[in-house]
């Protein structure tokens, strides 16, 4: 098979942070009406914004569903001059050592808290995009509003925040969306933070008499070693169609979240989307 390295942009921090449990909280200050901003598409799917944490500003953000919490790079936690303590996270099957450090008043585009733990990595370590990025939004902050609405078209993205009083959300909402691969229903959490489609090899392999089409590709995912496959009979809505899927093995002890895998929003071709977190839903046109 031919070697193509993916420029999946934080394929190996999403898979990382999204396998530990979130306890730690984040609290979102804003206005109960929805906010908006333009932000830059990097690569054709990355979500970047302009943000500040504390007096440091003139940061860079990327949006990421995919990541449960948020990151910043050491380099910023070394300017605030952050006080740290050691914790962990868990990369499929092995643990891995971070540091976390909890900030206040922390601003990445419609973004606004007022306290927020966060984890603090060397992100040239894991990602291309990382020399002009500062850090990543994760589930932690994104999920504790309503909605969050990507204007592809417009570059304009919209957070909506849950109504003053409302129900507490759980620590990480991770937005799942069901599709169909050769008339078998799965389970995809969508992930701002990739670009395609990616599916776990072992449940590919549970389909009966599952069919793909053309040369598979050796591929590089962060860290992750996968393989490209053009695989027919996909729909999510619509007509069935031949998809370009990345695989990949599952965690020795399955996905945390119940997921066959992960769908990138290049993947639906969409001009804008819409993550409903109270709703549970994903709207696109």
């Amino acid at each position: 098979m031919r070697r193509s390295r993916l420029p999946a942009g934080w394929a190996f921090l999403i898979f990382g942070l999204l396998f530990a449990p979130c306890v730690r909280c984040a609290d979102v200050a804003s206005s109960s009406m929805p906010v908006t901003v333009p932000f830059e598409l990097v690569s054709g799917f990355l979500v970047v914004v302009d943000g500040q944490v504390g007096e440091l500003g003139g940061l860079r953000f990327v949006l990421d569903t995919g990541s449960s919490y948020t990151v910043i790079d050491r380099r910023v936690a070394d300017k605030l001059r952050l006080p740290r303590h050691s914790g962990k996270i868990t990369n499929f099957d092995r643990d891995i050592p971070v540091a976390w450090a909890d900030v206040r008043d922390l601003h990445a585009g419609p973004i606004r808290s007022s306290a927020a733990s966060l984890v603090i990595v060397r992100l040239q370590e894991y990602s291309e995009f990382a020399e002009n990025v500062d850090g990543i939004i994760g589930l932690d902050l994104l999920s504790r509003g309503k909605s969050l609405t990507i204007d592809y078209e417009r570059r304009m993205v919209t957070f909506e925040p849950l109504e003053a009083g409302g129900e507490e959300p759980a620590p990480s909402r991770a937005l799942v969306a069901p599709i169909v691969v050769q008339g078998v229903r799965l389970r995809l959490l969508v992930d701002t933070g990739f670009r395609e489609m990616l599916l776990y090899r072992d449940r590919l392999r549970e389909l009966p008499n599952v069919s793909t089409v053309g040369q598979a590709k050796s591929a590089v995912i962060g860290r992750l070693q996968a393989t490209q496959v053009s695989l027919p009979g996909v729909r999510i809505v619509g007509p069935e169609r031949v998809a370009t899927v990345f695989l990949i093995n599952s965690p020795a002890n399955g996905d945390p979240h119940g997921v066959d895998g992960y769908l990138g929003p290049a993947s639906l071709h969409a001009k804008r989307i819409e993550l409903d977190f109270a709703a549970r839903k994903l709207r696109w046109e």
